[in-house]
């Protein structure tokens, strides 16, 4: 738990974007609701920006008697503490602004879809959420490094033979690094969210890529933009500066080549309802 905090806190593009997104909302007086507050950071920002109340939700225990501390130390007033899963607060005080961080490197790992959707019973008619929207892309991957460190399984020996769990290996996603002169174009848009309404746990999307030049194609890589508030923007993209959050990495069952003129396309589909947990699926075509 404190090392995935350290991660977050020890992010200062995602501190400054959080702090730039609610010196934009908050004035003096303002009440927040924080989903998923953690360590409390976002709401003590809040709180030294003007906000009179901030209300914290965090399921888990330590966490929560920690922010209390931190915030008696940082002299932050207004804050109540609920440890709780939002999701399950009843009658929740309505507040003008509700942010949760709750991005995983895959974006809706964390189940940010259905929390933001929960969230609109925190809200005051005309209310601010953050973060606001999220567009995510796909691209697909021409390093053969990055397939080759998933797929370890032929290079084992001793004579044993790990062909079945080579296919479970290459049918799952991976958190990489994948860097930009490892992909193909751009990536093109698969996904896109809009936070302020609701939103429906099982996504689909599908990219398609024509071939500039022979390439050889070892999957897919997927990376975010989000809007917390306009112009203040977070991006996981391999084009971008680095952030705690990684690419997430589809990868083939086999490389494919792909010959000049050709068009690859990816269909991809995810299910984050509280009842599966994260399910991706993906698909090629050529």
């Amino acid at each position: 738990m404190i090392e995935f905090q350290q991660k977050l806190i020890g992010d200062k593009g995602r501190n400054q974007a959080f702090y730039e997104a609610l010196k934009r909302v908050v004035k003096k007086g303002s009440t927040v609701s924080d989903i998923g507050s953690g360590t409390g950071f976002l709401s003590f920002l809040a709180a030294k920006l003007g906000a009179r109340e901030c209300h914290l939700y965090e399921s888990e225990t330590p966490m929560l008697l920690l922010s209390k501390k931190i915030a008696k130390d940082s002299g932050v007033k207004g804050c109540s503490f609920y440890e709780t899963y939002s999701t399950e607060m009843m009658n929740p005080v309505k507040t003008d602004i509700v942010v949760s961080e709750t991005l995983g490197n895959f974006a809706y790992e964390e189940h940010i879809i259905e929390v933001m959707n929960d969230a609109k019973r925190f809200l005051k008619k005309g209310g601010v959420v953050i973060p606001q929207k999220l567009t995510y892309f796909v691209a697909p991957v021409l390093s053969a490094r990055v397939f080759d460190e998933i797929n370890v399984w032929n290079e084992v020996g001793y004579g044993v033979n790990f062909s079945k769990i080579k296919e479970v290996a290459c049918s799952s996603m991976y958190v990489k690094t994948v860097k930009g002169d490892e992909v193909m174009g751009d990536g093109v848009v698969w996904d896109e969210v809009d936070f302020r309404v609701k939103n429906k746990s099982v996504r689909s999307g599908s990219g398609s890529f024509k071939i500039a030049k022979d390439a050889k194609i070892y999957g897919f890589v997927l990376w975010w933009d989000c809007e917390l508030v306009p112009g203040v923007k977070i991006s996981t993209s391999p084009f971008a500066k680095a952030t705690h959050w990684e690419q997430i990495f589809l990868p083939l069952k086999k490389p494919i080549v792909a010959k000049k003129g050709e068009t690859v396309s990816v269909e991809i589909k995810s299910d984050t309802r509280y009842s599966v947990g994260v399910d991706v699926r993906w698909g090629v075509r050529k």
